[in-house]
């Protein structure tokens, strides 16, 4: 029924798993250190750099979808040894990738204001972000493909060189930021702008490092710069039925969030400040949540690809026991994290009170929402029932969840609590959606190179 002690499943888990939280940890503390630099310069600054960065993060979100899509089919064809496919696969996806990018740099770099209008309408924020946006615009194309060629390289175990060229751009960053923001060693003083310049230099590096490997050394794939035009076939559409609606679902997932924030904006500004201030501390949860579904959606596919039905049901199986032990495990470790956490905040009681409620709710849902994470994200991606998970994910977010609390704070005019659970009910919902998916066993899908 379960994996039990093989050591091999749970050392190929972790390898997988932990560079994934690193990376990501890696990308919270660039975002933290970028505000905490243009802090100095007042609001107006904070607020043109969030904006712009709240278009980087949705544009994030696509990168997930696209990066995760071109894993359900690499991870079984690396299971079954076919090395061709692995490659027409990756040249279709940063196809796909490059055509994305390019349209949001042209948007950034081209038309910042009018990407910036979409977040604010404040002409002092927009007149102040428009720069920045300008440059930050450049590295969209550079990210994306960087993104798809590390989640190409972690379906078949790689995750070295992703690591380590975040881990580089994270202090070169740092290092850039310092040096431009306040003109420190000679550099011109070019305070928000700055932290752009050095956006750009890391996101640079980092392509260069990541992408420049998988297109020159990387062997697995075997892909090279030739490649990037081989013609997709058959496979084509193969690509359609399993890796496009991942990204259907991840960028339906952004826009949702998105709109979250609209929803708290337009109640009170405490609610708003509350759900950024918790927010803070329950991203740390998604990480471990991403680490754990991405590295089972890479394990299961290639124990599918190596045509072992029985063994990825098991591992299904102890993927789901092992979520749902440790989203209980943890409530105890946040729990006294908590008072600490918000003692570091200088805000009003009834911010506090709202926030601290936020957070209670998200622990209580938390078991369920990694067995959610770990069952949509992982073990059903794996599996290659992309299909399914759009609707379920679509439907519990734009049916019921974004409905509903929409419903509760303009119409029903409930308290803030009762908002917020269901804005996030989505999560116990998926859960047994998925669950009840996973147990019917038709979440299994071979994907055939022919």
């Amino acid at each position: 029924m379960f994996v039990g002690r093989d050591r091999e499943f749970y050392r190929k888990t972790l390898v997988l798993m932990l560079p994934v939280i690193l990376q990501q940890l890696i990308s919270i503390g660039i975002n933290f250190l970028d505000n905490l630099m243009i802090g100095s310069f007042g609001e107006t600054s904070i607020a043109a750099a969030a904006f712009a960065n709240q278009a980087y993060a949705f544009f994030q979100f696509i990168c997930m979808g696209l990066g995760s899509g071109a894993v359900v089919m690499s991870s079984q064809f690396w299971g079954r040894g076919e090395k061709a496919p692995m490659r027409v696969t990756a040249a279709m996806s940063l196809r796909v990738t490059a055509a994305i990018s390019a349209v949001f740099t042209l948007l950034g770099a081209v038309w910042p204001r009018l990407l910036l209008r979409i977040f604010t309408g404040d002409g002092a924020v927009i007149a102040a972000g428009e720069a920045y946006m300008r440059l930050i615009g450049v590295t969209f194309l550079l990210s994306g493909l960087s993104s798809t060629a590390t989640y190409l390289m972690r379906s078949v175990g790689k995750v070295r060189v992703p690591l380590v060229g975040s881990a580089a751009a994270f202090f070169l960053n740092i290092f850039f930021n310092w040096v431009f923001i306040f003109g420190k060693l000679g550099a011109p003083r070019l305070e928000l702008v700055g932290a752009a310049v050095g956006t750009v230099i890391a996101r640079a590096f980092e392509f260069l490092f990541v992408f420049g490997y998988f297109a020159v050394k990387e062997d697995a794939f075997g892909f090279r710069l030739k490649h990037f035009l081989l013609p997709g076939g058959d496979l084509r559409r193969q690509y359609v039925k399993f890796s496009l609606p991942v990204l259907f679902s991840d960028t339906l997932l952004g826009l949702s969030l998105s709109l979250v924030g609209v929803i708290y904006g337009h109640i009170s500004a405490e609610i708003s400040a509350a759900n950024s201030i918790s927010g803070s501390l329950v991203r740390l949860i998604t990480v471990i949540n991403s680490g754990m579904s991405g590295a089972s959606a890479i394990v299961i596919g290639n124990t599918i690809g190596e045509g072992d039905i029985p063994l990825a049901r098991r591992q299904g199986n102890t993927y789901i026991l092992l979520s749902f032990l440790f989203g209980f495990a943890v409530i105890p470790v946040l729990l006294g994290l908590t008072g600490p956490y918000m003692r570091l905040y200088t805000i009003q009681p009834e911010t506090a009170r709202i926030a601290r409620t936020m957070l209670l709710l998200t622990y209580c849902m938390l078991p369920l929402q990694m067995v959610a994470f770990v069952i949509s994200k992982g073990i059903l991606r794996g599996g290659g029932d992309t299909r399914f998970l759009l609707l379920a994910d679509s439907s519990c977010v734009w049916f019921i969840s974004l409905p509903l609390g929409a419903l509760a704070g303009f119409v029903w005019h409930l308290s803030p609590g009762w908002v917020y659970f269901l804005l996030n009910v989505e999560f116990p919902l998926k859960g047994i959606v998925c669950f009840i998916r996973y147990c019917s066993g038709k979440w299994i899908k071979v994907i055939r190179s022919k």
